[in-house]
């Protein structure tokens, strides 16, 4: 379902209770489009994965609306420390009262910390986030030159 016509911001199931939100945007000078997406899984304690740039938050916020009431969101969590993973970080804990980041070790340590507005949630490589009915488990993932505080999550 697309959530704001002028950007063409959208939101489609693509498992139960686990929606993709995806934002295109136009590549200056570029053939094409360029697709930003975050995951949410809908449940008990409902997770958001990457934020999106924090210009984005009206969209992605908005988009949320369609699915679940927003204020609702209990986590938010990303890959790494970036400004497509977390831009906006602070402003889903700003609307968002309970929410906890979540994300690596590393990633708490050298980012999250220090540029968030509450202490992150550091989850250990293989540790598992209970949901509700899902569960979400997390993985270190680090790589060279960049990204050494990366990881992936799994939905188990």
């Amino acid at each position: 379902m697309i959530t704001n016509p002028q950007s063409g911001t959208n939101v489609h199931e693509i498992a139960d209770g686990i929606y993709r939100i995806n934002t295109p945007v136009s590549i200056p000078g570029g053939p094409g489009q360029f697709n930003f997406n975050q995951y949410l899984i809908v449940d008990d304690a409902p997770l958001l994965f990457h934020t999106g740039p924090r210009r984005m938050f009206p969209l992605v916020r908005e988009a949320m609306a369609h699915v679940m009431p927003v204020e609702q969101l209990r986590y938010v969590a990303f890959s790494h420390f970036e400004a497509d993973e977390c831009g906006a970080l602070n402003e889903w804990l700003a609307v968002t009262p309970s929410a906890e980041t979540v994300c690596g070790q590393i990633a708490a340590m050298v980012s999250a910390n220090d540029v968030g507005d509450r202490p992150a949630r550091a989850l250990a490589d293989g540790e598992v986030l209970t949901l509700g009915k899902h569960a979400v488990r997390w993985f270190d993932t680090p790589h060279l030159p960049h990204g050494w505080d990366a990881g992936l999550m799994m939905e188990t």
